[in-house]
């Protein structure tokens, strides 16, 4: 059974879904139907307009996508921090992360605040990778099984996304049968919640 929140998120990502065949439609056909991402706007337009037309319609298409997966992310690590802080208390980090992913943090927070660029968070977990989060969850299944069904499934959510994760992450446009992957693996992901 959904729960209210599940069907409210199951209806953003349907809308998102629309909204990207919309933009395919007005992209393919040449069309304004209202829906292409505005260009202009907050971006350094010194630069900007000397970018080709077909990357930057491609950067505004790939945005749907990117906004999906940045929504995704954020959310898996919000759920893990209030599952693992509600059962394991402040130290969940030190005590429940597998050391692989804390050796990864580690230097990666290290390579950060070494760059001198402003460093992204506090939070040792959100420097964690796709992959990361899952394997945080799966450490910890036993925490985890009043809201994920089954690992199996989960790992097989986790392992589709983090594939298509990689286009989007790395710049590259999503074949259209693969957008169509993205939003139905994102249903399976909150599918996979009890």
């Amino acid at each position: 059974m959904t729960s209210a929140s599940d069907r409210i998120r199951l209806f953003a990502l349907n809308n998102l879904a629309i909204e990207s065949a919309i933009q395919r439609v007005e992209r393919e056909h040449d069309l304004d139907l209202g829906h292409r991402p505005a260009i202009e706007g907050g971006l350094d337009e010194t630069y900007y307009p000397q970018f080709e037309e077909k990357i930057r319609r491609e950067a505004a298409d790939m945005s749907a996508h990117y906004r999906v997966f940045y929504c995704l992310e954020n959310s898996i690590r919000s759920l893990i921090t209030e599952v693992l802080q509600e059962k394991h208390g402040t130290g969940w980090w030190t005590s429940k992360v597998p050391d692989t992913v804390k050796n990864h943090v580690a230097g990666t927070q290290k390579k950060e605040r070494e760059s001198g660029i402003a460093v992204r968070s506090q939070e040792p977990i959100d420097y964690t990778t796709f992959g990361e989060l899952g394997e945080i969850i799966k450490s910890n299944w036993p925490d985890f099984t009043d809201i994920f069904q089954d690992i199996k499934a989960l790992e097989k959510v986790i392992a589709t996304l983090n594939v298509l994760r990689g286009p989007i992450a790395h710049c590259k446009p999503l074949a259209e049968d693969e957008v169509v992957r993205l939003h139905l693996s994102v249903r399976d992901w909150f599918r996979s919640m009890g």
